[in-house]
């Protein structure tokens, strides 16, 4: 994936930088797919406590700079929200429990749109799709 920069991230978003911060985000922008708070914590190795994980995802979160991603599974699931990795559906195996990024040809095809109906103003759009992924099939 592209990358954006931790500190810039944090910056347009007016968070506070920090150590930790920057370590978590440069952690999550490397990845290709979708992670949960263990994840995280793992590839870590325990320098950073989960507790802090949780609270920066939390964060991230509220501040739009990551988005959760829907499943099946008792763990949250994110991914980065930004303009590299714009939204798009979802696929989730109901046999190795996996999640899936489904890339749309047009992005544009996801994104939010004012006014379709009735005055609505849709803020998010969440497509998910879950099944037997090939691997399992196989």
């Amino acid at each position: 994936m592209d990358n954006c920069k931790s500190d810039s991230l944090l910056c347009d978003k007016k968070i506070k930088v920090t150590k930790q911060r920057i370590t978590i985000l440069d952690l999550i922008i490397s990845k290709d797919s979708s992670f949960c708070a263990n994840n995280l914590f793992d590839e870590l190795s325990g320098s950073i406590d989960l507790v802090t994980i949780y609270r920066n995802l939390q964060l991230f979160c509220a501040a739009g700079i990551l988005r959760e991603v829907v499943n099946k599974c008792d763990r949250q699931y994110f991914e980065i929200s930004c303009e590299h990795n714009p939204a798009h559906p979802h696929f989730y195996c109901n046999l190795c429990r996996k999640i899936f990024c489904m890339k749309s040809k047009n992005s544009s095809d996801y994104k939010a749109k004012k006014n379709i109906k009735d005055n609505f103003i849709i803020q998010e759009m969440v497509i998910h799709y879950s099944g037997i992924c090939p691997a399992c099939r196989a």
